[in-house]
């Protein structure tokens, strides 16, 4: 046989197996073998497999184990049964594949050059009627754009997608699926295959891929947790291959689709290019990734949530930083061109004891379509940690020392995470100041307004209370006001009886 299809199989409507099976017996090319690793699936999916198969005129192996082991070991043991088949490919048992499906993929691969190890299709998106999904001529684009990318870019994304053919013999020298790596076994297995050859992309489309089926992985698994696990996987391999960046970029961002590519383009266009840039979306409404999809990077790694505040962003994202260094920059603010070779040249050579790092920012108003220029902010150099409280300043641009940020925990889940952090890093590590403006900061209408201003004061007091206690308890705070906002704190130490 030429070709060998694997169809894992755990529990399913047995409408879907019947429309996905009805589907391989319909294919065009005829010289292929399918084997059916059924997962330890309930008795009404196992009698539908066995009612469906009994159509097929291909030959079919079943394979019935009680126990579910998962997809990557299904799909292992299923094609350990096919090494006799050139050319390998799976399908899920709620999709549908057109009938030129098996022989457009195979026809691409035998006439691509000889180290090309994969070919993979577009695929048209269906809902759990079997319904269309916007399969319009707008979203063809925009896949075939995503979709048509460098074999280097894997490690930043998965474009590879549902509909593929790849070499037997590119697969035993990968070694397979690793059940490691449960949800997202495909992703890392194409890391590991598209380094021993290369990849051709085909923009037809060759079958339907279902959205929201019962048992779907995009309807049991949150998109999000499928993402963080296929980051890990990247990271995985890149410390395995010892591609470790010196610095760790992260843009946390929420609904600022209008500034998000002038922040990521001052990142791309450093002086300074030993990073990776983690961009964090906290779950933005306005539809920010047409912006972020312009960039074709393998340096970064793009990463969606549910909305949950900008420190959970930021800890999301420091889970998975590999830099020494971390530098944090809002998705609405941009960078000099020399800030990380800067603060990188500079952080290097300071004691470990200093764990954070700073320079000067310089202020813009947005005015529709343009910005002013407005003032710049210095940054200071402080005497000791309660310096550090009483003046209430944040400086921009921060480089952290990322065992510095491990060390407190990350950032504090807080309204004034910045502050708070820089409170629990001076409780045991020192600071330093670059003085030369390294930072633009965007000052616009939907930045924070006074009525938050106010209510942020009043959580600063309360942690400036709380970290005092923390601190020993040894002074007390008076905050002069004005205006509802607090213009100065002044430390008195406490009457011990």
């Amino acid at each position: 046989m030429e070709i060998g299809v694997v169809l894992p199989v755990y529990n399913q409507k047995p409408q879907y197996i019947d429309e996905c099976i009805q589907s391989i017996e319909s294919q065009n090319f005829r010289d292929f073998q399918l084997v059916i690793v059924i997962d330890g699936a309930n008795h009404e999916t196992v009698q539908a497999v066995k009612e469906a198969t009994k159509m097929l005129t291909i030959p079919c192996e079943i394979i019935l184990r009680n126990e579910n082991k998962g997809i990557a070991y299904s799909l292992n043991q299923g094609f350990s049964h096919l090494n006799h088949c050139r050319f390998l490919t799976w399908v899920s048992s709620d999709n549908r594949h057109y009938r030129n499906f098996l022989q457009t993929l195979y026809e691409q691969l035998v006439n691509a050059s000889e180290d090309t190890v994969l070919v993979y299709s577009l695929f048209n998106l269906i809902d759990e009627n079997g319904k269309s999904r916007d399969n319009n001529e707008i979203r063809r684009g925009k896949m075939v754009k995503f979709m048509s990318q460098n074999k280097e870019d894997i490690l930043q994304q998965n474009f590879i997608g549902a509909s593929f053919l790849f070499k037997q013999a590119a697969f035993t020298k990968a070694g397979g699926y690793d059940s490691k790596f449960e949800k997202v076994e495909d992703y890392e297995f194409w890391i590991r295959l598209l380094r021993i050859g290369e990849i051709k992309f085909i923009p037809q489309f060759l079958m339907e891929y279902r959205l929201n089926g019962e048992h779907s992985y995009t309807t049991i698994t949150p998109r999000e947790d499928i993402k963080i696990k296929s980051i890990a996987a990247s990271n995985y391999h890149r410390i395995k291959q010892g591609d470790t960046p010196k610095v760790t970029v992260l843009i946390s961002f929420y609904n600022e689709r209008k500034y998000i590519r002038q922040a990521i383009g001052s990142v791309l266009t450093q002086t300074f290019k030993d990073f990776q840039l983690i961009i964090v979306d906290d779950g933005s409404t306005d539809n920010p990734w047409d912006e972020i999809f312009k960039f074709n990077d393998a340096r970064i790694i793009p990463l969606k949530i549910e909305n949950g505040g900008k420190a959970r962003a930021l800890n999301l994202g420091l889970t998975y930083a590999l830099g020494e260094y971390i530098l944090e920059l809002d998705g609405d603010d941009w960078l000099e061109e020399d800030a990380i070779e800067t603060m990188v040249d500079a952080m290097s050579k300071q004691p470990d004891d200093v764990g954070l790092c700073y320079g000067n920012r310089k202020k813009w108003i947005q005015k529709r379509y343009t910005v002013v220029p407005g003032p710049v902010y210095k940054g200071m150099n402080y005497k000791n940690k309660y310096e550090v409280l009483t003046e209430r300043k944040t400086h921009c641009p921060r480089l952290y020392r990322k065992s510095a940020l491990d060390h407190i925990g990350g950032w504090p889940i807080s309204q004034a995470e910045d502050f708070k952090i820089m409170l629990k890093l001076a409780d045991h590590y020192k600071f330093y100041w670059i003085d030369k403006t390294l930072y633009n900061q965007r000052h616009h209408k939907n930045n924070i307004t006074l009525r938050q201003q106010k209510e942020n004061e009043q959580q600063t007091k309360e942690m400036i209370e709380e970290v005092l206690k923390e601190w020993g308890d040894i002074f007390k705070p008076e905050f002069i006001e004005k205006n509802g906002l607090i213009e100065k704190v002044n430390l008195s130490k406490k009457n011990k009886r």
